[in-house]
C-alpha cells in the first residue's frame, strides 16, 4: 500500500507523540523524584481512589510483584499509604496521602498548563474536532494493537469476511 504524505506525516507524528508520552522508561525520571511508572500509579490513585494491589498491577498492566516495588518506593516517599480493606481482612488498598496528592496535582497541573495552549482560542468546535479526533486515533491504535497482522485496503473486502449467499 503505497502511502500518501499526509499519511506518512500523521505517522511520523503520532510515533513522536508517543515516544514523547508513552514509550519512556518506566525509570526515567519525570516529576522530580518520580519515575514513569511512580507518576502512572499516583495519577490511577489521584482520579480513581484507593486501590488495591491487584487492582493497580491491573491498571499498570505489571506484575504484582512489580507493582509491590513500585508501591514500596512510594510508601517510602510519603506519597502513598497501605489502608485495611473495608471488606476484606486479608486485604489493603493503596491511596495517596495529602504529600501525595499535593504533589501530583502541582505536577498534572503544570502539564495541562502546558497542554492549555492547543485549545485556547478555538471555538467549542474545533475543540470537539481535535478531541474526537486524537479519539479516533486512539481507537484505530488499539485496533492495530490487537490484530497488527490485519491489512486494510480500501473498497476491498477481507475474505475471511465473505457472507455465504443461502
Amino acid at each position: 500500500m503505497a502511502a500518501s504524505p499526509d499519511l506518512r506525516q500523521l505517522d511520523d507524528i503520532l510515533n513522536d507523540l508517543a515516544k514523547l508520552y508513552q514509550f519512556r522508561s518506566l525509570d526515567e525520571r519525570t516529576y522530580g523524584p518520580l519515575t514513569v511508572s511512580h507518576s502512572y500509579c499516583l495519577r490511577i490513585l489521584y482520579f480513581q481512589g484507593h486501590r488495591t494491589m491487584g487492582q493497580l498491577a491491573a491498571d499498570l498492566d505489571v506484575r504484582l510483584s512489580t507493582m509491590t516495588g513500585v508501591v514500596d518506593q512510594l510508601e517510602g516517599k510519603g506519597l502513598v499509604e497501605r489502608v485495611d480493606h473495608p471488606h476484606d481482612r486479608r486485604s489493603f488498598r493503596v491511596g495517596l496521602t495529602r504529600k501525595g496528592q499535593s504533589l501530583y496535582r502541582g505536577a498534572h497541573d503544570a502539564f495541562l498548563s502546558h497542554l492549555e495552549p492547543l485549545l485556547a482560542g478555538r471555538s467549542r468546535a474545533a475543540r470537539r474536532e481535535i478531541l474526537d479526533f486524537l479519539g479516533g486515533a486512539i481507537r484505530v491504535i488499539q485496533g492495530w494493537r490487537d490484530n497488527p497482522n490485519k491489512v486494510r485496503r480500501h473498497g476491498k473486502t477481507n475474505p475471511a469476511r465473505k457472507r455465504i449467499r443461502r
